[in-house]
């Protein structure tokens, strides 16, 4: 059966559920509602503040208020248990003519108690005691029109070939997907969405988990030539450098060196919480490769970053002939650096996307390593790597991986974690701060500032935006040169060119500037051990991992350091926990339990739908058994055991794209 030929689906819809990517009837079944909205009953609860549904009798005709241009509301009463209230709702015309005396309505909305009236979202003239309404997500096509042609294309008798293995949907008792469709596109219960959701939760995790396993597969087939790592040498070199290492780090320049050794291809993560210390582990694999005879190039996502390892690396391995290269560098002198890579004449090449120029050639590339790698995009990594497909591979990030996640689920990537820090560095003590009371920071910066301290105001936005109500750079400067009238203030943003951001932030290095107002381009790898204060406006726009990486730019030196949230009051209750605990790991646990594993894991889970967690259901329970289940599938199909054509299609594409999940 074509699309097509389904009824009332025109060229028109059908036109619009092409540009959706809904070319067959299966697609369209397998369409699943965005959102479930339930509507249930509950007149013990009107008066509580919060959404809640009830019946009532409209005793006024309606007021019609205009806001703006294109925004109106009606303002009505009702009878709720022989009381008369006061009602406002936005809406059309055509709720104008519905809204007539004595007429039985359920209204859904909220009771204002100031006001004294309910504000409402919705009304609804026929009775029930629950209703469940779809909403299928798709702005250009009315939930009713695919509603009624995927009762259509149902009603034709059409069935949907289940991917999943047979075993694992006896062993969890799952609903087949074809039970699957029909109790999602016509739920009757909340029961029965929970019911889809727990087996598309479950195959959504399971094909995950099984890309994953077959990567890993993948991986164990490249093969490089191993180096000759003089180990000795390496570790009495760290016994001359100006700190002591920690046991992570120690451990981690351990799996390097093995790996480098090894004649399979190295594929790690460097994973360490903000100032742990990953930058001295990248010099020291650096250092091994090139005494391997071999060169190294770091990528860093921001040209702050990459100079300051050009120059924290220049300090600590002077043997080591480095370079810098970004795209601000005049050309003769590009040049000249491409002419010395390809003669050997350069051990180290630090950059930025600069190191991508397809005229860079290296005599002997032997390991590339990429600093804060989710920062690049998974086109660029892939482009690093499809040019240079024997080198080994270093990745460094301070996004620390939840503990929940789980070391196996991380993609391809051996892991080497980092949770010890230096000894000489201080917890960054952290303090919430409404937002009604920032003048009462003062007080606190100007003691700070006295004791010739230096500080950093992290803002949002770089200009005024109508539709988010944030401050900007400009408004943090006004608000900070009034309380802060004998600082030298000076601000700093993407948008700048990289000589003027080179040159602010050198003096703001050299202590000329006292505060730095910034967005979030200091977020990754800036170092000023003096910059012992942060201030973070609007806290409650970023999520608690980014919080936590920001004010890891304090506290790089053995000076006490302060990281204050100025945020509104009805956020606090999330953020109170970066008072509580300055664990990355900790955190990123909280992160993750909003945002699921998808944003950890980068861009390669391209194509699993529900990879967002909801910690107040099985969401937990299920990854575990999923990735588990996974495992041993794999296993069976690689041994023969199995059949399965979807993992046959997966691993065929797998293979073809040599896809890394970085």
């Amino acid at each position: 059966m074509e699309l097509g030929e389904v009824k009332n689906i025109g060229p028109k819809t059908l036109e619009k559920l092409h540009a959706h990517h809904i070319y067959t009837p299966k697609d369209l079944l397998l369409l699943f509602p965005k959102k479930y909205h339930f509507f249930m009953i509950d007149e013990t609860n009107v008066f509580s503040g919060e959404l809640v549904c009830f019946r009532a009798v409209i005793v006024s005709k309606p007021v019609l208020i205009k806001i703006t241009k294109n925004s109106r509301a009606f303002v009505f009463y009702i009878l709720f248990q022989n009381i008369k209230y006061k009602c406002i709702i936005f809406s059309g015309d055509y709720l104008r003519y519905k809204l007539q005396p004595n007429t039985p309505v359920i209204c859904y909305g909220k009771y204002r108690t100031q006001q004294k009236e309910f504000s409402l979202q919705t009304l609804f003239f026929e009775d029930f005691e629950c209703k469940i309404e779809l909403d299928y997500g798709i702005a250009d096509l009315s939930n009713a029109t695919i509603h009624k042609a995927i009762e259509r294309i149902l009603s034709m008798d059409f069935h949907i070939e289940d991917e999943l293995p047979e075993d694992y949907i006896l062993k969890y008792r799952l609903k087949t997907m074809d039970e699957v469709v029909r109790i999602a596109h016509f739920p009757k219960s909340i029961q029965d969405c929970t019911q889809i959701r727990r087996r598309m939760r479950y195959e959504d995790f399971f094909w995950y988990g099984a890309s994953l396993e077959g990567l890993r597969s993948l991986r164990n087939l490249d093969h490089k030539l191993p180096k000759t790592i003089p180990t000795n040498q390496i570790w009495e070199y760290t016994s001359m450098l100006p700190f002591s290492l920690t046991l992570d780090q120690r451990k981690a320049v351990s799996d390097i060196l093995q790996d480098l050794s090894s004649s399979k291809m190295m594929n790690r993560l460097v994973d360490g919480d903000v100032g742990s210390g990953k930058s001295i582990v990248a010099f020291l694999a650096a250092y091994a490769t090139k005494l391997a005879g071999y060169q190294v190039c770091l990528m860093a996502p921001t040209e702050i970053l990459a100079k300051q390892h050009y120059e924290n690396s220049k300090t600590l391995f002077p043997m080591l002939k480095i370079e810098f290269l970004s795209s601000s560098i005049k050309e003769k002198d590009k040049q000249q650096i491409y002419e010395k890579l390809l003669s050997g004449r350069i051990d180290f090449l630090i950059g930025t996307h600069a190191v991508l120029n397809q005229r860079i050639l290296f005599k002997k590339l032997g390991l590339l390593i990429i600093d804060e790698q989710h920062r690049f995009g998974v086109n660029q990594r892939k482009l690093l790597m499809d040019r240079y497909p024997e080198v080994d591979a270093l990745y460094l990030t301070a996004t620390p991986i939840p503990r929940t996640l789980g070391l196996a689920t991380y993609g391809d990537l051996d892991l080497s974690l980092i949770h010890t820090k230096p000894l000489l560095r201080k917890e960054v003590i952290t303090k919430l701060i409404p937002l009604d009371e920032i003048k009462s920071l003062h007080y606190i910066l100007e003691r700070h500032l006295v004791a010739n301290e230096q500080i950093y105001i992290v803002v949002p936005l770089i200009e005024e935006n109508d539709n988010l109500d944030f401050i900007d750079i400009k408004q943090a400067k006004d608000i900070f040169t009034d309380l802060l009238p004998n600082a030298s203030i000076e601000v700093l943003h993407g948008k700048m060119k990289s000589i003027e951001k080179e040159t602010i932030m050198n003096s703001f290095k050299s202590g000329k500037i006292d505060c730095l107002i910034s967005t979030t381009v200091i977020e990754v790898g800036v170092d000023v051990k003096n910059a012992t204060v942060m201030v973070i406006l609007d806290a409650e726009r970023y999520g608690l991992s980014q919080i936590h990486q920001l004010r890891g730019r304090v506290g790089r030196g053995s000076k006490q350091s302060y990281c204050y949230l100025v945020s509104k009051k009805e956020e606090a209750k999330r953020l109170k926990i970066l008072e509580e605990t300055t664990d990355g790991f900790l955190l990123a646990e909280e992160d993750f339990k909003l945002r699921g594993p998808g944003d950890y894991l980068g861009e390669a889970q391209s194509g699993f739908q529900s990879l967002a967690f909801d910690f107040e259901s099985n969401d937990m329970m299920i990854w575990n058994c999923a990735i588990q289940d996974s495992k041993e599938f794999v296993q069976h199909w690689v041994n023969g055991q199995v059949q399965n054509k979807k993992y046959d299609a997966l691993f065929k594409q797998l293979s073809s794209k040599k896809t890394k999940i970085n």
